[in-house]
């Protein structure tokens, strides 16, 4: 009995997983990704949508990194840093969000639901900014 091979994504993600890491292998060898979604027929929303698909799946090994262009991580050096721009991204994210709480005098008012519990959890964030 031959073992069934189990697909958790549309055959899309794994035709662009298979594209990146066959042609777009490591930085030197990125692609812009308005090209790369020109190039699959794809809008560069549906592209984001895909490569996001493609980082957070348990079962595709590697990452994708999209910062200046788009390729698969090759190095760990590579993923590292794709790891520390999407941190980056999110850290700016909270920020802009408490900025606009205040900006509509809000502050400390909006909290998100982190389990069964509410709590600002941007706390964390502001403690280096005083």
């Amino acid at each position: 009995m031959s073992d069934i091979e189990v697909k958790h994504h549309e055959p899309l993600v794994y035709r662009v997983y298979d594209l990146l890491n066959r042609e777009h292998l490591g930085k030197t060898n990125g692609i812009v990704r308005s090209e790369f979604a020109l190039q699959l027929g794809i809008t560069e929303r549906e592209l984001r949508k895909i490569t996001r698909e493609i980082n957070l799946s348990g079962e595709l090994e590697k990452l994708v990194s999209t910062s200046h262009s788009c390729y698969m991580c090759e190095t760990r050096e590579e993923c590292e840093k794709s790891i520390r721009t999407t941190y980056h991204s999110a850290v700016a994210l909270f920020k802009k969000a408490k900025q606009m709480e205040k900006k509509v005098g809000l502050n400390g008012q909006v909290k998100i639901k982190l389990g069964k519990y509410y709590k600002d959890f941007y706390e964390t964030f502001e403690e280096g900014e005083q």
